[in-house]
């Protein structure tokens, strides 16, 4: 699994506007992380991604898990883009 996540980590750390990239799993454990992306911050985003979740479950009162909701996070020249899928979060810092 570590191969796979570090190729994962590596192709998108190498295209265009991407400046870092972090995997983290559905505790907040960082996975990986490459370029300006802090190892630090993995529990910071896999909690913007459950809670993300469980505003768009409310949103349709039922409870029912639907499509999983993609956050971007602007500041400055950056922005981050925050995603869940199954038991891991992926986070991408773009300029």
């Amino acid at each position: 699994m570590e191969t796979g996540i570090n190729n994962v980590l590596t192709k998108l750390t190498e295209s265009d506007g991407v400046l870092g990239v972090l995997i983290a799993d559905e505790h907040g454990l960082c996975l990986g992380a490459r370029g300006i992306a802090k190892a630090s911050s993995a529990g910071f985003i896999a909690s913007i991604a459950a809670h993300a979740r469980e505003l768009t479950e409310l949103k349709d009162g039922s409870g029912a898990k639907g499509e999983t909701p993609t956050v971007s996070v602007e500041y400055g020249n950056c922005t981050i883009l925050i995603r869940s899928e199954g038991n891991h979060t992926l986070a991408v810092w773009k300029s």
